[in-house]
């Protein structure tokens, strides 16, 4: 339903390759998936491991039954981390392969995210937009242990160094999965840094406020990140929360 969730990637101005991948699709049980990737690496490496990444993490969440969410999305992103290394093994080409990921699971009420690297999240409520993740990234670690400040972290040469990631270790832990209680109206907001390096989050939120269907906010944030000079691949993935309205005076199904 693209009017409620949607996802979009975009090559950007200044790239000669789309490395992003990003998926929203409905899962068994009544749940939602969203799912960006930014991948990095050369020689096609990015491409690989963003794509891989997100094959790998909608098939696992696709393929079981889905009893515990933060268990469930540990696993698949586990899944996903040993296929990225497993590939690596097999061409020299891929060996310093690794991609970000963000990923929102929904159902009912009920949301969790997920992140490694410095893909975000955020959520939308009463006209607030508030992060719920936060970057694994060299710069941001800086910020918050103070050696930096969030303005001088903007304009530093290091914005695009993480520190975790799909692919950069054998073995990936989780260290973070956020519970969140939806709200009538609230937005979930997936997407790579090439959006929020582009877009204040000021004028994302205005945007998703303004273009109440899901594909047609997303298309107007990737036109929003190309107009400011589109300098990396964008790509979003959003949700947004409205329960089902019951008319009755709509005809009904008797047994």
């Amino acid at each position: 339903m693209p009017d409620r969730f949607f996802h979009l990637t975009d090559q950007g101005q200044r790239r000669s390759s789309n490395q992003d991948h990003a998926a929203s699709v409905s899962l068994p049980g009544g749940y939602i998936l969203l799912v960006v990737a930014d991948g990095v690496g050369g020689a096609g490496g990015g491409e690989t491991a963003s794509d891989e990444t997100v094959n790998a993490f909608v098939a696992t969440m696709w393929a079981d039954e889905i009893a515990e969410p933060e268990v469930a999305l540990a696993k698949a992103l586990d899944v996903a981390n040993r296929r990225v290394r497993e590939l690596q093994k097999t061409d020299p080409r891929l060996a310093n392969m690794a991609t970000t990921l963000v990923s929102a699971l929904i159902r009912g009420d009920d949301a969790w995210v997920i992140n490694v690297g410095d893909s975000r999240g955020y959520r939308l409520r009463d006209g607030m937009i508030e992060a719920l993740t936060q970057d694994d990234s060299w710069i941001m670690e800086q910020v918050r242990a103070g050696a930096m400040t969030e303005e001088e972290a903007a304009k530093s040469p290091y914005q695009n160094v993480i520190t975790r990631g799909v692919g950069v270790e054998e073995e990936l832990m989780v260290e973070r999965i956020v519970h969140e209680r939806l709200s009538e109206g609230d937005v979930l907001f997936l997407c790579s840094d090439g959006l929020y390096r582009a877009v204040e989050p000021e004028v994302i939120a205005k945007t998703l406020i303004e273009k109440p269907l899901a594909n047609k906010a997303a298309e107007r944030l990737i036109e929003l990140a190309n107009e400011a000079g589109g300098p990396d691949n964008i790509s979003i993935a959003l949700y947004r929360h409205v329960k089902p309205v019951f008319d009755p005076g709509a005809p009904t199904i008797s047994s």
